[in-house]
Parts: C-alpha cells; sequence; structure tokens
C-alpha cells in the first residue's frame, strides 16, 4: 500500500526519501568510511618505539642468508623497516598481540633471500626450541622477528626476539630466537 507520505511495508511506515537525502546520506557515510580507513592508515603499522636498551646488543644468527652465517643485533632489527601489528594466535594459549619489528624478508633482502625462495627454515630459540617451517607454508605466512609486544619490551623469557606469524598456532612463535636457518 502506497501512501503520499511514505510506504507500507508489513504495517510499518517508512517516509520517501528525496533523491537529494538519499544522497546526502551517501555523502555522510562515505565521509565517515574514508575517515575511518584514514585513521587506520595512519595508525596501523607504524611501529611503537620500543625500548630496547635493555637487549639491544643481543644478536640472532641467521645462517645460509650468504655464505658466511651472519649476526643481527636487536639494534639492526630496530633500525630496520618496521611495523606493529595486531593478530592473535590461533591457540588459545595466547590470545591477541600487538607485535613490533622487522618481516624476516626485510632482514633478508640485503642478501638476495627471500623466505618463500627457501624450501625450509628452521628457527631455534635459546631454550633449544626449534620450529620447521616449509616452503608451502612460508608462501603465505609471513614471519615477522618482533622485539617488542603489546606497546613493550620483550620480557627476559623472550629476548632477544620472538617469531610473530600472524593468525597462527603460538607453537610458531618462537621466543629467544638466537638462530634462523635458511634451507635453500
Amino acid at each position: 500500500m502506497t501512501e503520499a507520505r511514505g510506504q507500507m511495508s508489513a504495517g510499518i511506515q517508512r517516509p520517501l526519501r528525496s533523491c537529494g537525502q538519499r544522497t546526502a546520506i551517501r555523502a555522510v557515510i562515505l565521509s565517515a568510511l574514508i575517515c575511518g580507513l584514514l585513521l587506520c592508515f595512519c595508525a596501523c603499522g607504524k611501529p611503537d618505539d620500543i625500548d630496547i636498551s635493555a637487549y639491544a646488543d643481543q644478536t640472532i644468527q641467521i645462517i645460509g642468508a650468504s655464505d658466511e652465517p651472519v649476526e643481527i643485533s636487536v639494534v639492526d632489527l630496530k633500525e630496520m623497516e618496521c611495523e606493529t601489528i595486531k593478530t592473535h594466535s590461533t591457540s588459545d594459549k595466547i590470545g591477541d598481540v600487538r607485535a613490533t619489528g622487522p618481516w624476516l624478508d626485510t632482514v633478508l633482502a640485503p642478501y638476495g633471500v627471500k623466505q618463500e625462495d627457501c624450501s625450509k627454515i628452521i628457527i631455534t630459540g635459546a631454550d633449544e626450541y626449534d620450529t620447521k617451517l616449509l616452503q608451502d607454508y612460508l608462501k603465505g605466512h609471513p614471519i615477522m622477528l618482533a622485539y617488542g609486544i603489546d606497546g613493550e619490551p620483550l620480557e627476559e623469557d623472550a629476548i632477544p626476539c620472538r617469531i610473530i606469524i600472524r593468525y597462527s598456532d603460538s607453537a610458531y612463535w618462537v621466543r629467544q630466537v638466537t638462530r634462523i636457518e635458511l634451507v635453500h
């Protein structure tokens, strides 16, 4: 049933909007979406300023990036192009985190290596815990070398860095990383 002032639909009267009103509503919605995207763009990815002074000189050995093993300090990591990302593990052990650090591909770029080009990457912590990531997994899961979590320096049991892989099982999130071996 149509009336002069609106439409009846299932017993509810809705006013008809003029073309100008609909355009104004669309403009307000579009402006809100653009503002939200701009805020996210400005805030997302910008690295948190983490005080790494307590563990700045600790190093991580990278094997397979060049002919000789490479030592990279936490200071070196912080000086690279870094991001802060929000993610969570798919297991219940850790939950949501905000991690800060460079991506492994950023660390490997000076050596002409990408993580997806490796047949396997073995990441080992000071406690000898390790994880082996195979090429199929590496292609779709960028690895971050986090030197800070939730805007804070890493805790003693996680330094010098922690592996973060977005939306993955935290069993892959090796703590106290001391060695990364690239197998080609």
